[in-house]
């Protein structure tokens, strides 16, 4: 694994930050999810999914693709280690939006202490903000303001902490993590069910998703979604269209079995 050749891709300019603080992590952030998109591609097209880091590496920065939770907050996970920075890979249940939970550990949150606070870093999600989430109380609570929304990070007396997402005037949480250290080797079950299992929802669907100058573009097998502050516009996907859709967008060039002819 390159530094270099992550930071050039990346348009990461190593001499700004020195040293791991918050506003390093923020950069950090900002820069990798306006360049790596969320996308579950080779689980549409049936291809294994690795979190081996050499294998990462090639898939994110020489291949220019993306990947789902596990793939993408390991990778960033290890650059972010590789700057100084202490992480945490915490296992979490997403909430879904039909109401179910995922298994427990499907998802894998990051977490980095910074000066006595802990920052949830999670490029890995989908809809969260370009900037760490400081873990505080409901009193006082510390939300952070993007441009999809306001979010926040709540810690439980469980043990646990809630990434929540304000809609319609209610948060409303996303997930949940137990704040217990976990080793990708830890994964390995859920990363299996997510990627093969015909109940998980990256099985069922494609999800390709990224921060956009608008807000927010989320490609399915049926539809493009560019969220903006104050609408949603959609557009038809087909077969005819899909290939300009993902370089546009997500500057993607791949193929994807279910929407080839």
């Amino acid at each position: 694994m390159n530094i270099q050749t992550i930071e050039r891709y990346l348009h990461i300019d190593a001499s700004l930050h020195q040293s791991p603080t918050l506003e390093a992590l923020n950069y950090y952030i900002k820069q990798y999810m306006l360049t790596v998109p969320f996308e579950n591609i080779n689980v549409q097209n049936g291809i294994p999914i690795s979190v081996e880091i050499n294998d990462l590496y090639d898939k994110f920065i020489i291949q220019h693709r993306g990947g789902f939770c596990n793939e993408m907050n390991h990778f960033f996970g290890t650059y972010l280690e590789a700057k100084g920075f202490t992480v945490y890979r915490m296992s979490a249940t997403v909430e879904q939006p039909n109401g179910n939970r995922s298994p427990e550990g499907s998802h894998m949150s990051l977490v980095v202490p910074i000066d006595g606070v802990s920052y949830v870093a999670d490029v890995g999600f989908g809809d969260l903000p370009l900037q760490a989430l400081p873990i505080t109380n409901t009193d006082p609570t510390h939300p952070v303001t993007d441009i999809t929304g306001e979010f926040r990070a709540i810690s439980e007396h469980d043990g646990t902490y809630c990434i929540q997402k304000l809609e319609n005037g209610t948060w409303v949480t996303r997930y949940e993590a137990r704040f217990q250290p976990k080793q990708v080797e830890d994964f390995a079950d859920m990363i299996q069910y997510n990627s093969e299992h015909p109940d998980s929802i990256f099985v069922q669907q494609l999800i390709v998703t990224q921060p956009q100058s608008f807000g927010r573009a989320t490609m399915s097998l049926q539809h493009l979604t560019l969220s903006k502050q104050d609408r949603k516009d959609k557009y038809d996907v087909t077969s005819d269209n899909y290939r300009a859709l993902l370089k546009e967008y997500f500057n993607l060039d791949v193929k994807i079995k279910p929407l080839e002819p």
